[in-house]
């Protein structure tokens, strides 16, 4: 086969909206990877959330998690390649939130775990669907070793909050959408394609023979990178136009049907 990896973005992606991964696609990833392909995630999902589809598809290779922030080895429970936001970066975005300026809700996550200020209805939804567990805390400000913050509601709101940070901090710093109603802020240079470029060091893997797979504006590096890029059919217009090929949705198997034409050599 030409191409030897295939990295996918889990929702939207690889899961139906559901948060499925159908029988069609894990048989073609079975038989991808029993053809001597390697299939791995690149996802916004933490370690815990992600942990599920990791198990259900018997990934024994790194993942990337938190858009990028973390490589993850499932198999020794070892972070590989770790990347945070910086203490006076994640103080100045936590106080401007508590202002309570912004009507949109945050999360905010460490390894240690996630961090909220209240149990919404929507975090009660959010930790049920994404099999986490929120934490509440009154000051989000005195945390420390932050990966990435969240933002969720009304994405122009998001981002008018986002433009204020940018405007007061002295550092730069990543921010993507990863969902219609999320906005992420992550440390600087870092995205699910900075992250690729590293899977592809540590497995020793030219990034020229990788696949990737996304549906958002934070897969939209990783798209461009790869060696084949593919936007999936529910993408919108800017993620389609940054890939070398637009698939079937994450409703009509998308990513199985990437991945036998890849085991067909028909990409």
């Amino acid at each position: 086969m030409k191409y030897k990896m295939v990295v996918a973005d889990a929702d939207g992606t690889l899961l139906n909206d559901k948060k499925e991964i159908t029988a069609a696609t894990k048989s073609s990833i079975k038989k991808f990877r029993n053809m001597g392909g390697i299939f791995t995630l690149a996802t916004g999902r933490g370690i815990l959330s992600a942990t599920p589809y990791i198990n259900e598809l018997n990934i024994d290779v790194p993942v990337i998690l938190f858009n990028g922030c973390i490589i993850y080895d499932p198999v020794n429970k070892k972070i590989l390649h770790e990347k945070y936001l910086s203490d006076d970066l994640y103080k100045l975005t936590a106080n401007i939130w508590q202002e309570g300026r912004y009507d949109v809700e945050i999360l905010v996550y460490s390894i240690d775990g996630i961090f909220v200020n209240k149990i919404s209805d929507f975090i009660k939804s959010y930790m049920a669907i994404e099999h986490v567990k929120c934490d509440v805390v009154d000051d989000l400000s005195s945390l420390n070793k932050i990966i990435k913050v969240l933002f969720r509601g009304n994405s122009k709101t998001s981002l008018k909050l986002v433009d204020e940070i940018r405007q007061l901090s002295d550092e730069p710093f990543t921010c993507v959408q990863s969902d219609e109603y999320f906005i992420e802020i992550l440390p600087y240079g870092v995205t699910k394609g900075s992250a690729l470029i590293k899977l592809c060091e540590i497995l020793n893997i030219n990034i020229d023979q990788v696949v990737a797979i996304g549906d958002q504006d934070n897969d939209r590096e990783m798209i461009i990178k790869a060696g084949f890029g593919v936007a999936m059919g529910n993408a919108d217009d800017i993620i389609k136009n940054s890939a070398n090929y637009i698939a079937k949705s994450n409703l009509e198997d998308g990513v199985s049907d990437i991945l036998e034409k890849v085991i067909n050599e028909e990409i």
